[in-house]
């Protein structure tokens, strides 16, 4: 039973003072309760800042669909994505790909990806310095942190499968996409080229004049957008409190929670870096951290010296902040949040 249960249970039959307070550090240190405690409840939703310009600020991620794979990267200010196979999943791979997109469009100032073995490896960190380019990487175990990219999968995959099931050419639909309104606002491919793209649709010359989009109504509709996913997504979620370094904690692997001591905060916001007793350092999003009352043991006690070598050797580069927030996948034009 839990914490609660276990006071009604005894309230029902006796009582002695302090009953309350003494059955709490009990099962607050139970190993087994803790190990199988549910998960944490949703913080609280912090949006993006919305970037100044189209292509500004990018999202990539990799996915398999009918036995391929493909990567996705998304425009966090127009929501326009670019789709492309890829023969491999290889850092070697991925590079040629986001070469090619940021040819056609410009390099970005700011990447954001998961921690997958292509975005992690030497090869990519020096692609992102010889472009000039911060790669921000999000919490892992936690793709609400990047919730566009994630979502424009989902999008592509649509888009496919209906497009192999109709027996039409994926292509179109991809385009017929871009040329949709985004929030009842501008299309994709409005916001970012300030123009919409011809297509099977009939449409009049005068449609397909280039017209820039004002950036202040577009911010104006964005954030409007962003306060109302905030309140519906608010209803439900609660603050969970800071952690200190030094402090014990539980983090979640596989369903169950892990004993482990909070290292220190990480770059990325409400993310921290935690030794766990086996010595291995991983970086996770506070909602995958429990704080206990256990006491941690000597092996996981380590001088910040140990701390600071097991971050370098553990866990993956440290990147700039970038601002994000927990967001749920609700609709097709939703903003990305942060970890």
């Amino acid at each position: 039973m839990g914490m609660e249960k276990c006071k009604q249970r005894a309230r029902d039959i006796m009582f002695w003072p302090g009953m309350c307070k003494q059955i709490e550090d009990i099962v607050g240190r139970c190993t087994i309760c803790l190990e199988r405690r549910p998960s944490n409840t949703k913080e609280p939703m912090l949006p993006h800042c919305i970037p100044d310009r189209p292509w500004q600020v990018v999202a990539t991620d990799l996915f398999t669909w009918n036995n391929e794979d493909y990567i996705v990267t998304v425009d966090y200010y127009s929501r326009y994505f670019e789709l492309d196979k890829l023969h491999s999943t290889t850092s070697a791979a991925v590079i040629h790909k986001l070469k090619a997109a940021f040819a056609r469009h410009g390099i970005v100032e700011t990447l954001i990806s998961d921690n997958g073995p292509c975005y992690k490896s030497n090869e990519f960190e020096s692609f992102t310095k010889a472009w000039e380019f911060t790669h921000v990487t999000t919490s892992p175990h936690y793709p609400q942190s990047n919730g566009l990219a994630e979502k424009s999968v989902q999008i592509a995959k649509s888009l496919m499968d209906k497009a192999k099931a109709d027996k039409r050419d994926p292509y179109l639909s991809l385009l017929e996409y871009r040329n949709t309104p985004v929030d009842n606002f501008r299309s994709p491919a409005q916001l970012l080229m300030s123009r919409r793209l011809r297509s099977t649709l009939p449409s009049t010359n005068q449609q397909l004049q280039p017209e820039v989009v004002s950036y202040n109504e577009m911010h104006v509709k964005r954030a409007q957008r962003q306060q109302q996913q905030k309140r519906y997504y608010d209803r439900s979620a609660r603050p969970l409190p800071p952690l200190i370094d030094g402090e014990s904690v539980r983090i979640q692997e596989h369903g169950l929670w892990k004993p482990a001591v909070v290292i220190q905060p990480a770059d990325t916001e409400r993310s921290y870096h935690v030794r766990t007793a086996e010595g291995a350092v991983y970086r996770r999003n506070r909602r995958h951290l429990l704080n206990t009352k256990e006491q941690h043991t000597d092996e996981m006690n380590c001088s910040p010296e140990r701390e600071r070598d097991g971050l370098n050797t553990h866990t993956a580069q440290h990147t700039p902040y970038l601002p994000a927030t927990p967001q749920e996948l609700l609709t097709d034009t939703e903003a990305c949040f942060k970890t």
